[in-house]
């Protein structure tokens, strides 16, 4: 059997179906295969926390919503309008917390989600590699959403410290947590009640009307949304984000906690070739192990036939 590197992102070359069964590399194995184009992991692990602290692109943001990350179900989380997000429903002690319907729903749900972004990743999270670029300590004010607009008070720490990556990326982390709500468009970061209208930090960040266009930069080719990290799973699996790829192909690859490929296949986003579209697909898979698998998905590389700008969630089976 041929062995192929999940740790470094590379999972060519992609020959389907024939892959199925066999195995992945285990992390910190042999290197990158030929034409393997490795993303940066910084921009990977902050975004992945933005994506698992928010709720369902596609969601009303109401009714029973969970999330399972940060303080346990009896602290002040746990109550009406606490923690919220649609797909963010996996981690080891998952709760329910009853969002406020009608017009308090938005801001409910969206305050949830900016709230858990703020307590940063927990001991799993950080295990499998999740990181935050927001300061510890920062402070939500306020928030409130109208109109397909949310505006975020957030206390002064959040532009303190770092340079202008990481200022670049704390402020996608709260754009993309929020916008993976249909309630929301565009973001603006207010910092101690007052607007950044010079940008946020010395560098000028844009943090006023911003969306999700600003911040390509640091965006992954293939950001998955759906599954999140360290989410439970079981088949079928409906695998969902946004790419910006040639011709709008997306490869995907399910594996077990071995490395074992248990499916594989491709889909096409809604764009590409240098425009963002969202992708969706379902993938079925039959394991009898359980622990930490993985769902990737990637772009191919024209050159080797193998896989570039891979994007790989840790999911739990």
């Amino acid at each position: 059997m041929r062995t192929v590197q999940r740790g470094d992102r590379h999972i060519g070359p992609a020959e389907y179906p024939d892959r199925v069964g066999q195995v992945v590399g285990e992390r910190g194995g042999a290197g990158l295969g030929p034409g393997a184009v490795p993303p940066c992991r910084e921009f990977d692990d902050v975004l992945a926390l933005a994506v698992e602290r928010s709720g369902d692109r596609g969601g009303t943001g109401e009714g029973d919503v969970v999330l399972a990350a940060g303080p346990s179900a009896d602290d002040h989380h746990g109550e009406p309008g606490g923690h919220s997000g649609g797909h963010s429903r996996g981690h080891a002690a998952p709760r329910t917390a009853t969002a406020l319907s009608g017009a308090g729903a938005a801001a409910a749900t969206g305050r949830g989600a900016v709230e858990a972004l703020l307590d940063g990743p927990d001991d799993l999270e950080t295990d499998i590699g999740m990181t935050t670029a927001i300061p510890a300590g920062t402070e939500l004010f306020d928030i409130d959403i109208a109109d397909g607009a949310a505006t975020v008070d957030l206390s002064g720490t959040f532009a303190t410290g770092g340079g202008s990556l990481s200022m670049q990326l704390r402020v996608a982390q709260v754009v993309f947590t929020l916008t993976q709500f249909d309630t929301v468009d565009t973001v603006t970061v207010l910092l101690d009640g007052r607007e950044a209208t010079e940008g946020i930090g010395g560098e000028g960040v844009p943090a006023t009307g911003v969306d999700r266009a600003e911040f390509e930069n640091v965006t992954p080719a293939v950001l998955v949304e759906s599954p999140v990290p360290g989410e439970e799973v079981t088949s079928p699996i409906t695998i969902t984000g946004i790419a910006n790829t040639f011709e709008a192909n997306v490869l995907y690859t399910v594996t077990d906690p071995e490395g074992l490929i248990l499916d594989e296949g491709f889909t096409t986003a809604t764009a590409g070739n240098g425009e963002w579209g969202d992708f969706s697909v379902t993938a079925e898979f039959a394991t009898e192990r359980s622990g930490l698998g993985a769902v990737i998905a990637a772009q191919e590389d024209a050159e080797s036939g193998g896989q570039r700008d891979a994007y790989e969630v840790p999911v739990r089976m």
